[in-house]
């Protein structure tokens, strides 16, 4: 069945300094989101890059750091009884409650047992480590309280993306309630599900699949970049339709996530960015609703970093973009 993928393009008049104060026009092309409706705007040139950053100061003092190895044992919380055990741990990742946390359950994976990693060295281990430690709290957690009944899994890498620590790691909510996003979500999917009989992701596929905006089939889970992306570069991994609710936590999707999420940083690392978000979203079983698993540059952090969080973002919830999907989908395309 056919997508709608709706657009338009506002056009500003103005008298530009830039042009001895001759008229010119600038585009602004708006983009609906075909599930939620919520809009995207893509605006040229709002995403500074530098081309040097100055970090090092910043990533690499590890001295006090809560999450590297020695420090991690015993700075962090342990787990209530129920869970079955003090932290958890997979590879190089240790999970344990977040000590700030977000709500009832609320936990924090140490990712890696270096204490900065670049974009571009994180690998498939790595992150598949994580997720199986995250994801083996949400069943624990789905286990205990049959009210809980979202998830996700998130991550905040360096200061521009909103994270307190430069070490690596990831963060998990479960809840009955979910966030914002993942409610609007969840209600658009079930009703497309309802609607169609089919899941909204796997016609998406097939509709994208060969376009400029379709990336990877990675075992079980295809990789887009989304016609109304959430932010910059915003690419998607969706699992196949036959996944649904939480994904074995030792099991090939989520071996298929963690090999796509790597192939997405080494792409952003290729354009010189150095900072990202991650938000897996989770249900319980529900055929509408695979998991989904939404990655977005953030700019890069340097010591003078500027922050994109701008008044679109934190309160209209409009997405502003600097690049249209279809240009870095096929950029992106090449690191799959």
């Amino acid at each position: 069945m056919p997508i709608e993928f709706e657009r338009e393009v506002q056009t500003a008049t103005f008298h530009s300094p830039l042009e001895d104060f001759e008229q010119v026009s600038v585009d602004t092309e708006l983009r609906v989101d075909p599930l939620t409706g919520r809009t995207a705007r893509v605006v040229t040139e709002n995403f500074p890059m530098p081309e040097q950053p100055e970090i090092d100061d910043a990533i690499l003092d590890s001295e006090g750091c809560f999450f590297c190895p020695g420090t991690v044992e015993e700075a962090t919380p342990t787990y209530p009884e129920w869970v079955g055990t003090d932290r958890g741990e997979s590879g190089e990742a240790t999970s344990f409650p977040n000590l700030n946390p977000y709500g009832a359950y609320s936990n924090v994976v140490a990712l890696t047992e270096d204490h900065f990693v670049p974009l571009d060295e994180f690998t498939t281990e790595q992150f598949a480590d994580g997720l199986c430690a995250a994801l083996e709290y949400v069943q624990r957690v789905f286990d205990h309280d049959e009210d809980a009944r979202f998830a996700s899994v998130n991550m905040n890498f360096l200061r521009p993306a909103g994270s307190s620590l430069i070490h690596p790691h990831m963060q998990t909510v479960v809840d009955d309630r979910g966030t914002n996003e993942q409610r609007r979500v969840a209600e658009a999917a079930r009703d497309f599900y309802d609607e169609h009989d089919e899941v909204y992701w796997s016609e998406l596929a097939i509709e994208e699949r060969g376009g400029d905006r379709y990336l990877a089939e990675i075992g079980n889970v295809h990789w887009l970049a989304p016609f109304a992306p959430k932010h910059h570069r915003h690419l998607v991994g969706v699992a196949t339709q036959i996944v649904q609710g939480v994904p074995q936590p030792r099991g090939d999707v989520t071996h298929d996530f963690a090999a796509g999420l790597v192939n997405v940083l080494s792409y952003y690392a290729s354009l010189g960015l150095n900072s990202f978000n991650v938000a897996m979203f989770l249900e319980r079983d529900d055929p509408a609703l695979p998991p989904v698993l939404n990655v977005t540059a953030r700019s890069v952090f340097d010591e003078y970093y500027w922050s994109d969080a701008t008044f679109f973002t934190t309160l209209h919830d409009e997405g502003v973009v600097d690049a249209a999907p279809e240009d870095y989908g096929h950029a992106a395309h090449t690191f799959f």
